[in-house]
């Protein structure tokens, strides 16, 4: 969990925070438009919050937020368009980018379409925040961020319930970490779900030293904490040894939800960096909707099938999940490891690898993907081994995927996803 150097790079995702009791930072002379709603004659336009090179691509070195109508093919560049961002961290939730800084204080910041139809910078509508360490969405309004803590010395947790529509914190929680863990040890939590009316946050289980956390100390088995909401209470923790601990720090996933109401969560049963060997196989544990307690007539051995361990999993729809498998046995944790695209169906219990995508590096965090909401399409973002960043796009019932669009002049990619008005 040595993960300092990492923690330097610019992030996805997926969050948002605030104080409540705080006032909004704005600044009335910024003449902003106002906000698009979605209507019946809506338009759509994928967004990217990336990295750029530095001034020869045409701009200069930094964040920006770029839209663009067609990845399938051709070349997407910031040059004339290119918002700047200064966030480390970004979600999207109620048709906006959120843009979260790391650090005390810092504001959450909304991105999105403006009436006049540009991509706009909302700083009248911003809100100052606490260090972010999870979050996700509840609903179609509302973010839940959980503050960055993973030493024993500072062991409570600060949970806030944000409403992205009204552009406030609602409420805020707190929880204390090391009582989660329990035995002297300290919980790190990887991500923040929905299922059902509950959230759920898988942990990891550490030593709790130092600014990160020290060394995993539980290798062989799943933990997850169950919250209520609104209030974010600690409602119950459940666990399952034949499991491991699901995701890494900034991770956002690990836990995906079906349309009939069951979950499912994987995990990839690597190698510590201390060294500790799971003991458990990379699989797929289930939660029946409404149980909230591990399904023991359930579980799939992915590694069995030969294929790999799974490394990251985004939900795509029907009992389908969009996969990252390891291609060799070397695993990674919020970076490292070459990876490839798999299709894996929880019900069927079946694997299949996807043809046109080649293997590469696994991107720091998490998967940038994009699912339409019909599932049948998915789109990647992956940096080739030449450096270059392109969007594959996958026909999912086929599990084939073809190279779309050119990232020109960048050096990472740290959210993407679409957005209308």
């Amino acid at each position: 969990m040595k993960q300092s150097q990492n923690l330097v790079k610019v992030f996805l995702l997926v969050g948002f925070f605030g104080i409540g009791l705080m006032s909004c930072s704005k600044n009335k002379d910024i003449q902003e438009p106002e906000i698009a709603k979605p209507g019946a004659e809506t338009k759509k336009e994928f967004v990217f919050v990336v990295t750029s090179e530095a001034a020869g691509e045409g701009g200069g070195a930094g964040s920006y937020v770029v839209s663009s109508e067609n990845v399938s093919s051709g070349e997407i560049s910031i040059v004339g368009k290119g918002i700047p961002s200064n966030e480390f961290y970004f979600n999207v939730q109620n048709n906006l980018v959120f843009g979260l800084t790391y650090s005390n204080q810092g504001p959450i910041t909304p991105y999105g379409f403006g009436t006049n139809g540009k991509l706009t910078r909302f700083d009248n509508k911003t809100v100052n925040a606490v260090r972010p360490g999870i979050f996700g969405n509840y609903g179609t309004k509302n973010t839940i961020i959980g503050s960055t803590n993973r030493s024993l010395t500072d062991p409570v947790a600060t949970l806030m319930n944000y409403n992205a529509e009204s552009f406030l914190i609602q409420n805020q929680a707190t929880i204390n970490l090391a009582e989660l863990a329990g035995n002297g040890r300290m919980a790190i939590w990887t991500g923040l779900f929905q299922v059902g009316d509950k959230i759920y946050i898988p942990y990891q289980i550490a030593e709790g030293e130092g600014n990160w956390g020290g060394n995993i100390t539980e290798v062989n088995k799943t933990t997850i904490a169950i919250l209520s909401y609104p209030d974010l209470k600690l409602v119950k923790k459940i666990s399952d040894d034949r499991g491991s601990f699901v995701g890494n720090w900034g991770s956002q996933q690990g836990i995906g939800v079906l349309a009939n109401g069951d979950a499912y969560t994987w995990f990839t049963s690597g190698t510590t960096e201390n060294g500790l060997v799971p003991k458990n196989p990379s699989g797929i544990l289930r939660v029946k909707k409404g149980t909230d307690e591990f399904d023991k007539s359930y579980f799939f051995n992915v590694e069995a099938l030969g294929k790999g361990k799974i490394a990251r999993g985004n939900y795509i729809s029907g009992t389908k999940f969009l996969m990252t498998l390891y291609a060799s046995t070397e695993t990674g944790g919020v970076g490292g490891g070459k990876v490839k695209l798999a299709i894996v169906d929880a019900e069927a219990k079946t694997v299949s690898e996807i043809s046109g995508a080649p293997v590469h590096d696994q991107t720091d965090y998490n998967n940038k993907i994009y699912i339409e909401k019909d599932g049948k399409t998915a789109y990647y973002v992956m940096q080739e081994d030449n450096k270059e960043f392109y969007v594959y796009v996958i026909d999912v019932a086929t599990a084939t995927a073809k190279k779309g669009a050119r990232l020109r002049g960048i050096t990472n990619v740290a959210a993407f996803s679409k957005l209308e008005y």
